[in-house]
């Protein structure tokens, strides 16, 4: 089995199940019943994951292609990537950025059990609509039973972990979301070493399409939650789980189910410039912190 196979048929789905796991070990009963206490932000929140952000997926795209002429497989890349909700990224950025914490947490327990059931859908409905050049055999069953097998088990199994030996999974739960997150970080430079000559050839037009569709969704959100009156945090909270997507569940798409690795390319760009809105959020938080001080 080649390097680029293994990475992917193996290393890339065990490596997304471990994150799902290790989230799983940091949710309890307390954040589903947190939403059915007060289900208005969340419900907003996850309505706008699902709807709003392809629908500003496909806004850009149609604006940009206005312009200049974008390639199928960017076109393919950028439809997939919004379809894909935020992970654990989101809590921690909406920690660290002073949002509220426990929506976060909550809004990604709920997606991440729904996604392995609309995911599939929504990709395959946007897929067939956009243009029927893209010709892209979309597999629903099998994506739902994959996604079913590196999402909602792992994240039960993590779940009755933390239910069954507490005491132990609050002293290594930390540890393992590091090391998960340290090898999905790995998994993230090897693959793109191995798609740097398209990289290097389309990487300022990856990373534009990346980041404009970051900060336009975050921008949405903070408009649409601004308007429905929410307080400060919860705004924050919102715009960043709205505009966080979750690239490694991208490229497990591209590449795990299409098996076209030059669909990664997006995903894998976006792990990269998500973090300048991401950081730019922390550091502000920082410095209004420092100055109250």
């Amino acid at each position: 089995m080649e390097f680029l196979q293994i990475l992917t048929q193996l290393v890339l789905p065990i490596s997304l199940a471990l994150m799902m796991f290790s989230l799983g070990l940091s949710l309890s009963a307390n954040d589903f019943r947190r939403i059915a206490v007060s289900p208005r932000p969340a419900i907003v929140g996850i309505v706008m994951q699902l709807l709003l952000l392809p629908l500003i997926a496909w806004i850009l795209l149609i604006a940009v292609q206005w312009f200049m002429p974008i390639s199928n497989e960017l076109i393919l890349g950028l439809i997939i990537l919004a379809a894909c909700p935020g992970g654990a990224t989101s809590n921690i950025i909406s920690h660290l950025s002073g949002g509220d914490g426990a929506l976060s947490v909550s809004m990604t327990a709920v997606v991440s059990l729904l996604m392995p059931f609309i995911l599939p859908l929504s990709l395959a409905l946007q897929l067939a609509w956009w243009d029927e050049t893209l010709s892209v055999d979309f597999p629903v069953m099998k994506t739902v039973m994959q996604l079913l097998l590196i999402t909602v088990i792992p994240v039960l199994l993590g779940m009755l972990t933390r239910g069954r030996w507490l005491v132990v999974v609050l002293r290594l739960e930390p540890t393992v979301r590091k090391l998960t997150a340290l090898m999905f970080v790995l998994l993230v430079l090897f693959l793109m070493l191995e798609q740097w000559p398209q990289l290097n050839v389309l990487g300022f037009e990856v990373a534009a399409l990346c980041l404009s569709l970051c900060l336009c969704s975050m921008f949405a959100a903070y408009l649409f939650a601004r308007c429905l009156s929410f307080d400060n945090k919860v705004i924050k909270t919102l715009s960043i789980e709205v505009g966080v997507q979750n690239a490694g569940m991208g490229i497990f798409i591209a590449i795990g189910v299409l098996n076209q690795p030059i669909l990664a390319l997006v995903p894998l760009m976006y792990g990269l410039v998500m973090n300048i809105p991401a950081f730019s959020l922390i550091a502000i938080n920082l410095y209004r912190k420092r100055s109250q001080s």
